[in-house]
Parts: structure tokens; C-alpha cells; sequence
């Protein structure tokens, strides 16, 4: 003969509930916050137009297509806009005058 063992379902669904720590994050989000402050100090992400035209040879321009409001984003986005990404942040590194306009759609005609 098999006995087995009835649970009730009060004790099925009672759990211990674990404080976890919170060390590991607590540490990221300080570096975080480092950075940002290290990155607003250096104004790593400012650029101003150069005073006097520079000549063609030493500009480098982007474009993205902006995804239109009736189609979800996917990975396809990411990828294309971390490729411009890249390549604007590498030729500045290259001393080349960068452009990575923001797009708009101003046109007012409805996407279908």
C-alpha cells in the first residue's frame, strides 16, 4: 500500500521570503554615478561647431531613419543606430567634425 503526504494549500503557497543584498547594485549604480559627473566635468559628450568651416576632407556626417509611430521597434533599430553610433564616435576619435542630426517628421502627412 502507497501512503503519500496531503499538502494543503496554505502550505503550498506559503514561502520565505529572503532579503537579498543589494551590495553588487549599490556599487554599479556609484560607478554610475561617477561617470556621469566625470563625463559632465570633461563635457565628454559636448562638441561646439568649429569657428571656421572645416574643408570636406575632415567632416563626417550621419543619418538615421527615424522608426514611425505605427511600427513597433526591433532589433533591426538597435543595430542600425549602434552602427552610426560607432562610426560618428570612431572618425571623432579620428579628430574629423561629426554631425548625427535628430530627425523629425514635420511634414504633417498622416504614416500609413
Amino acid at each position: 500500500m502507497e501512503t503519500s503526504k496531503v499538502i494543503s494549500a496554505t502550505d503550498a503557497n506559503e514561502t520565505k521570503t529572503e532579503k537579498r543584498s543589494t551590495v553588487k547594485l549599490d556599487a554599479i549604480r556609484d560607478i554610475e554615478k561617477q561617470m556621469q559627473k566625470l563625463w559632465a566635468d570633461l563635457k565628454i559628450f559636448e562638441v561646439d561647431a568649429p569657428d571656421r568651416p572645416a574643408n570636406n576632407s575632415n567632416t563626417f556626417l550621419v543619418t538615421f531613419p527615424y522608426p514611425y509611430m505605427n511600427g513597433r521597434l526591433h532589433l533591426g533599430h538597435t543595430f542600425s543606430l549602434s552602427k552610426c553610433e560607432f562610426a560618428v564616435g570612431f572618425q571623432r576619435l579620428r579628430g574629423k567634425h561629426c554631425l548625427f542630426p535628430f530627425g523629425f517628421h514635420c511634414t504633417g502627412m498622416p504614416i500609413r
